[in-house]
């Protein structure tokens, strides 16, 4: 029993259950999609859910290349998985849940490109979600696409503020001690 605990709660801090969750959401939410064939407007010439489907990456980059996109879906959730527990005890609980948070999005697109046309005959990422701003119509996504988009720029983020704190942060003697080594032995 107390192994099946150490699992659990291994699995619970990993966030690996929060990947998990956001690719049942995103899949979930693209079925609906696709079952309802959306073209619903929520909040008119600004929100709406409109199905589509994308062949392509962001903006419909790549068109056509659903092969390669998948491969390179495929392998970036695998270098994800494998970076993830490489470094499992260097990343803090927001890092854990940034790595969680892109890799739900990686493989739900990953799983539209593989597998969709196999099951619904047409192939394609699922896009539902179409913000509208005056004539500008702003590319479809879903939620795999957010996942990404937040993830990766939270990150960025995240080590921009890490690198602002480092370069803020006082030298301490033993740091000093290393600045003037490794200019004496530039001379």
């Amino acid at each position: 029993m107390n192994k099946v605990k150490q699992y659990l709660k291994s699995f619970f801090y990993s966030y690996a259950w929060l990947a998990v969750l956001l690719l049942i959401i995103d899949q979930l939410t693209k079925v609906w999609a696709l079952k309802a064939k959306l073209d619903i407007t929520l909040i008119p010439n600004f929100l709406h859910l409109t199905y589509v489907r994308n062949t392509g990456a962001a903006w419909s980059m790549f068109d056509g290349n659903m092969l390669a996109l998948a491969l390179i879906s495929f392998v970036v959730g695998t270098l994800l998985i494998v970076a993830r527990i490489k470094y499992r005890t260097k990343l803090d609980t927001f890092k854990k849940i940034l790595f969680a948070v892109v890799l739900a999005g990686t493989w739900g697109n990953f799983i539209d490109r593989a597998f969709y046309k196999l099951l619904t005959g047409a192939e394609g990422v699922v896009d539902y979600i179409h913000f509208q701003f005056g004539n500008y119509h702003f590319p479809v996504f879903n939620v795999a696409d957010i996942c990404i988009t937040l993830g990766i720029l939270s990150y960025v983020v995240l080590l921009l503020v890490e690198e602002f704190k480092a370069l803020k942060a006082p030298k301490t003697e033993e740091k000093v001690k290393d600045d003037t080594n490794e200019e004496k032995d530039g001379e």
